[in-house]
């Protein structure tokens, strides 16, 4: 199983329209049946894969995730990352964004900034914290 496409197909879908414009409606329906259907068996992998090589900003955001290995984050969550201090001397550290998951696996948002209200998963209307 590869794991990279999969958590980017759940993360991809809060960013299709800034990646692909007026076609993120479509591709979300495709991603979510996709995701959503454990009966499509092998091929699945393969037609995520399509979707992702369909544009050249998805095919951009899948391999910013891969290179987050093991976490696999979008790249827009890695770019807006914030540091903290103990307000000792030494390295900063680096500030996770908080995650979110559709119980059912379809979609998962990343908080940007603390106090940014949490969405509801376009297909199922209930996310939570992981």
């Amino acid at each position: 199983m590869d794991e990279a496409l999969w958590e980017a197909a759940r993360s991809v879908r809060s960013y299709l329209d800034e990646l692909v414009g007026p076609e993120a409606p479509d591709l979300d329906a495709a991603l979510c049946e996709l995701l959503s259907d454990p009966h499509r068996g092998e091929h699945r992998e393969y037609q995520l894969r399509m979707i992702f090589e369909s544009h050249e900003g998805t095919r951009v955001f899948l391999e910013r995730v891969r290179e987050d290995f093991p976490e696999f984050r979008p790249p827009q969550v890695l770019a807006g990352s914030t540091t903290r201090s103990s307000g000792l001397p030494g390295d900063a550290l680096p500030v996770g964004a908080d995650k979110f998951t559709c119980p059912h696996g379809d979609y998962v948002w990343y908080r940007p900034e603390v106090g940014a209200a949490v969405p509801l998963c376009p297909t199922h209307g209930a996310l939570r914290l992981t």
